[in-house]
């Protein structure tokens, strides 16, 4: 489809969509460049170090849960972030052992190489047609491009808000009463945890110094990894809708004046060719995704009914808390809607693929047309869809139920404080 030099542009232009992503990958240990090169097996060492020291963190969570374990609210922070990481931890161990595949995914998008192979574009260059396809596809890649870096600005974002909100704080508590030296004091952590040996110690190194890199490990992991690995999902989930709609388009010009009758089987056959690309591509992508994501939406539907347990609470006592829930709700929620709006869109642009071969002006071509379109919507009636492990699908009636069950468990922490 591409010349060299278009190519190449597209590829810097694609790159240019998700730099931030990638760039932020490294910081967790992850070249999604070129894995296999020495710096990016040097970057593995620093997300084994990053995911251990995060694990180590789980001491302080659990001592600060078995010494205010009457004190509900506090209890609930505690498991709120202790979740979102370990959530995290979860992701970049599967990071770690898919890297291979999901840099040979992305790279695929990133280089529009289904497009790229399409023989459509070979077979009837000499046709109108193909110039009027080729400027269809791409304007379709380059508008879901745009709604690709869209999504991972936003999620970027709001990630860094929470994140700087939890780190901030806690460091600008500790260097005013470093300064202050107030008696008895204790320090502040990113994260709600306790390492009872060092109540005592301070701000005296290196005991501070140990559980405020173990803390900030943890909360830095809850965003920055979120980015890396479900902007990397939004990116696919995108890229492949787009080829979805490119598919269409070149269905529904298959009866068109622009195709000569004598060359419409042929450019069928194209057609086909480039379904069973993209139907290959897809269950790729479901396969890689499907079984990781659950441990996701489990947990987020303890965390949103926690965090909505939060702001009930920080409502009457604490601004800061209830600003801060508000930003998590935020940024948790559109994580999970990330997954399930594009997951919708995945499925619906699949949905479309059949009725396209079935709206054609089949009827009026030869006999082996017909037997071709009747072959293909047999087989293109089992749509494309994204699932959560084998227990539902990404879709927006798992999002409607996911947030009903959520106010569930908000309206039981509820009850159960009140008692």
């Amino acid at each position: 489809m591409y010349s060299t030099e278009e190519a190449t542009d597209v590829k810097r232009s694609n790159y240019r969509s998700i730099r931030e992503m990638i760039r932020l990958s490294y910081t967790v240990g992850f070249n999604l460049t070129n894995p296999s090169s020495k710096w990016g097996r040097v970057l593995r060492v620093w997300t084994i170090v990053l995911s251990l020291s995060s694990v180590a963190s789980l001491y302080g969570h659990w001592q600060m849960s078995v010494r205010y374990a009457q004190d509900i609210p506090r209890i609930v922070e505690v498991t709120n972030t202790a979740l979102q990481f370990l959530t995290s931890i979860a992701k970049m161990w599967f990071f770690l052992f898919a890297h291979q595949k999901l840099y040979v995914l992305l790279k695929i998008a990133r280089c529009h190489e289904l497009l790229q192979e399409c023989e459509l574009f070979v077979v009837m260059s000499d046709l109108p047609v193909a110039k009027m396809l080729r400027q269809q596809v791409g304007r379709i890649m380059q508008s879901y491009w745009g709604s690709t870096r869209r999504q991972l600005l936003i999620y970027l974002y709001c990630c860094i808000c929470i994140t700087s909100n939890y780190f901030i704080n806690s460091f600008a508590i500790n260097l005013y009463r470093y300064f202050t030296q107030p008696q008895g004091f204790n320090i502040v952590l990113p994260l709600p945890s306790l390492y009872p040996a060092w109540e005592h110690k301070g701000l005296a190194f290196p005991y501070y110094h140990i559980q405020m890199y173990l803390e900030t490990c943890s909360l830095y992991i809850c965003g920055m990894c979120a980015v890396s690995f479900d902007g990397i999902f939004i990116v696919l989930c995108l890229h492949s809708v787009g080829l979805m709609k490119s598919l269409i388009h070149m269905i529904e010009s298959s009866t068109s004046s622009l195709v000569p009758p004598e060359r419409r089987v042929q450019y069928l056959r194209c057609c086909i060719y480039q379904y069973q690309r993209v139907a290959s591509y897809a269950t790729e992508i479901n396969d890689c995704f499907r079984h990781i994501t659950l441990t996701q939406f489990l947990l987020s539907l303890f965390n949103w009914g926690l965090a909505l347990f939060q702001m009930n609470i920080g409502l009457g006592s604490s601004p800061i808390t209830l600003v801060r829930m508000i930003m998590y709700l935020i940024a948790a929620g559109y994580q999970i809607v990330v997954y399930c709006l594009n997951g919708q869109r995945f499925q619906t642009a699949s949905e479309k693929i059949p009725m396209a071969f079935y709206e054609c002006s089949w009827y009026e071509e030869s006999r082996e047309f017909r037997q071709l379109i009747k072959m293909i919507i047999m087989r293109t009636n089992r749509c494309f869809r994204l699932d959560v492990s084998w227990f539902m699908q990404m879709s927006l009636p798992t999002l409607m139920a996911m947030v009903r069950t959520s106010g569930q468990y908000f309206l039981l922490l509820q009850n159960v404080t009140q008692k």
